[in-house]
């Protein structure tokens, strides 16, 4: 899903009362596993008081031959929102006309209108004299299901063929206001087998902010796991990660016992240990909850524990958050930040900017995952979607069948437990606090190989675990080294050159001079 992410946040979201309408399908749930063809970003509609479009999805049921579209919309219908759904049908035969919203090179030949006082499908030449029923009246078929419009049509209806290209758009009585995709139209094939990467499907029947009944979560007052090893003089707190797995500091541990003690701390929830309740989905990301808690919980047994001048060692998030964070809150209680193959800050352009090029500020990119990614993606992703679209076993190592392992390891979390942590992460923008950082810290990051990097399935790589460090390289107290022939696992990778790093590092930090420097 991170790498959906990272995609998406370049990519990524009427309908009128039902007895309106002379078409009525029954309010039964009658399927609800979607294929999302687009996302939309809130607020870029043209009038802030009318419809603002947010996901565009699809399905199509084949024993009827009903092809159904869904426009969720950020905000509610209501009897005066009205859709349009302007169809590219393929056929070279047909009349085709412009498109009139923000895409105006799209050409379409059919366009399925429903409003207060009509509802059918007209052709380009029905469009043009203002005739939108001109080919069919009263046959398309619609719901509103919560935040969204549900419109079905028989496919025969519409076309012949099973290809097309569509843009939706939504607005009030005849003045539409946003459509969706807005850059280029999404293209919807229907003979298409079901991919079996990079899923797009949605379960409106599910809600990941919500543990399976009986699901024992950790109380309040409870502390997470934490698990004593080694008999060193010097202590490093280690904290795994989403990413991690339960046994990915094991190799470092065992090969350096005698050199120093540790203190593993497990993110509740992760690696079979049981969550905290998942906070309320009214609250904003602008304040993450969990990841907060873990924060409070690594500060509360470094004082039980009594070690002084902490050495926290992280693989990957919630752990770098909490460490970056209380490094710099408390730069008497931090001595040094290790982060092992760690995303210091995830790429976030501006939703407001459909070419990318604009990176969102840290107001827009809590906006964006409150409002879209958490209540139109998150909510309802199935496990299927997530698992094709997360981290790929090549991520984990060279070897197939070892990143394999790891990535089943890794999804063995509870996907809620997963998606909170990482719409946390992805509402986080610690850029000023690096830039400005005083507590040494070292970034090891995963040279992953040059094929790795330039396939577009897995360029993600370079995007988000080598490139954002070099923004931060600048501020003398970051340390950047690339591993080289290493992956997410790099601790089990080149462990000699690994270790002789972290060593290196340690003893420049633990030198009297440095530490009194960092006072």
């Amino acid at each position: 899903m991170e790498h959906l992410a990272a995609k998406s946040v370049r990519v990524f979201f009427g309908c009128l009362l039902v007895s309106l309408f002379p078409a009525l399908v029954p309010t039964a749930t009658f399927g609800q596993v979607w294929t999302v063809s687009a996302f939309d970003a809130k607020g870029n509609g043209r009038d802030p008081r009318l419809p603002d479009a947010a996901v565009l999805s699809y399905r199509y049921e084949k024993d009827a031959d009903m092809l159904w579209f869904r426009i969720a919309l950020y905000g509610t219908p209501d009897n005066s929102t009205a859709v349009r759904i302007a169809v590219d049908t393929g056929s070279e035969s047909s009349l085709h006309i412009n498109w009139w919203g923000t895409n105006k090179d799209f050409r379409f030949d059919k366009l399925i209108t429903i409003r207060s006082d009509l509802s059918g499908i007209a052709d380009a030449s029905g469009v043009t004299g203002g005739a939108f029923t001109n080919l069919t009246k009263d046959n398309i078929q619609f719901r509103i299901e919560g935040d969204s419009v549900v419109v079905g049509v028989k496919r025969t209806d519409l076309m012949a063929k099973m290809k097309m290209s569509v843009i939706a758009a939504v607005g009030s009585g005849n003045e539409w206001n946003d459509d969706i995709p807005k850059m280029r139209p999404a293209v919807i094939d229907l003979s298409a087998p079901r991919p079996t990467t990079r899923l797009r499907e949605l379960d409106f029947t599910r809600d990941n902010f919500q543990f399976p009944a009986g699901y024992k979560t950790l109380s309040d007052d409870a502390m997470p796991k934490a698990v004593g090893r080694g008999h060193g003089r010097t202590t490093l707190v280690l904290i795994p990660g989403v990413y991690s797995g339960p046994d990915v500091f094991e190799g470092f541990i065992a090969r350096n016992e005698s050199k120093y003690r540790f203190l593993v701390i497990t993110p509740p929830g992760l690696n079979n240990t049981p969550a905290r309740p998942l906070p309320s989905q009214k609250l904003s990301y602008a304040e993450p909850a969990w990841t907060r808690r873990v924060e409070h919980d690594v500060e509360r047994m470094i004082q039980a524990k009594r070690v002084s001048k902490a050495i926290i060692v992280t693989h990957g998030f919630p752990g770098s958050l909490v460490a970056h964070d209380l490094a710099a809150r408390h730069p008497e209680v931090v001595a040094a930040v290790i982060d092992v193959c760690g995303i210091p800050v995830q790429p976030f352009p501006s939703p407001k900017d459909p070419s990318g090029k604009t990176l969102a500020t840290p107001a827009e990119r809590v906006a964006y995952v409150d409002d879209a990614w958490s209540k139109k993606w998150f909510k309802y992703v199935t496990p299927e979607t997530w698992e094709s679209n997360n981290y790929p076993p090549a991520m984990y190592a060279d070897d197939p069948s070892r990143g394999e392992y790891f990535r089943r390891v890794v999804e063995s979390n509870p996907l809620p437990v997963k998606i909170e942590y990482l719409a946390e992460f992805m509402a986080a923008d610690q850029s000023d606090l690096l830039s400005k950082l005083t507590v040494p810290l070292l970034a090891l990051r995963p040279s992953f190989n040059e094929k790795l990097l330039k396939d577009p399935a897995t360029s993600w790589f370079k995007m988000m675990f080598q490139d954002p460090w070099d923004n931060f390289a600048v501020n003398p107290k970051i340390q950047v080294e690339t591993i080289p022939n290493s992956y997410a696992r790099l601790l089990d990778e080149n462990t000699s050159a690994v270790d002789g790093i972290i060593d290196r590092f340690l003893a420049d930090t633990m030198r009297p001079d440095v530490a009194r420097s960092h006072r």
